[in-house]
């Protein structure tokens, strides 16, 4: 059992598409609703089963949106993963990492509204963590970042990233959005005790690696986000 889903999945081929049906309902309505503006009679409707089903799969609407959540953010960290592969310097990583949150919700806004309304766990969770946090550590120790606290540190750049995430959603210009994620990652950095000149060398070089790439491939579906 993960922490995602508290029921393991059904086995077979009915029972995962019936799965994979409420998840699907789940996804389209909670980005457009807040969590508790979706009931659970809304969400057996858009998957088309009966009510006591839902109930085979999850335990109440929270495992169904905690489950939605780990499945986005596992394909992020994916991503960020592929990303930072032969990336070793701490602040390049974490602004790449940021990056790449970026760039997922543009690919889809619906999962970035997701991030933003209806983790109803939150973001500050250790295990979903670990990367950014040693990404931190090591950045703390070995002088590249300047950081009160490793705790500090996490909430601060998750905080960035949720703001990366609604300028996401939001854009009107993404050209222009692109340019606003930059500075804000050079801000980032700048606060955690970089020079402005790297800040702005490493911030700029994630925001072609990840997020201008992205663009320059937009015609040909989007592209991937490995940096």
């Amino acid at each position: 059992m993960s922490e995602a889903d508290p029921k393991p999945p059904l086995a077979g081929g009915r029972t995962a598409r019936t799965r994979a049906a409420l998840l699907a309902a789940g996804r389209a309505l909670f980005a457009e609703r807040p969590f508790d503006s979706v009931a659970i009679d809304d969400i057996v409707g858009a998957a088309g089963v009966a009510k006591g089903t839902f109930y085979n799969h999850f335990e109440d609407k929270e495992a169904l949106i905690t489950a939605i959540v780990a499945e986005i953010r596992a394909t992020i960290e994916a991503r960020i993963l592929r990303a930072n592969a032969e990336v070793t310097d701490p602040p390049a990583r974490i602004v790449r990492a940021a990056c790449v949150y970026f760039a997922s919700a543009v690919d889809d806004p619906a999962q970035g509204q997701i991030l933003l309304r209806n983790d109803p766990r939150g973001s500050n969770r250790r295990t979903l963590n670990d990367g950014l946090r040693a990404d931190l550590a090591a950045g703390l120790h070995s002088g590249r970042l300047l950081l009160p606290t490793i705790d500090a540190g996490l909430l601060y750049v998750i905080g960035v990233v949720h703001s990366l995430l609604l300028a996401a959603v939001r854009s009107q210009d993404i050209h222009r959005t692109v340019a606003t994620a930059q500075q804000l990652c050079m801000l980032m950095l700048r606060a955690m005790g970089v020079t402005y000149m790297e800040s702005e060398l490493i911030a700029s070089q994630a925001a072609d690696d990840i997020l201008r790439q992205r663009l320059h491939h937009e015609d040909d579906g989007p592209a991937d986000l490995a940096g």
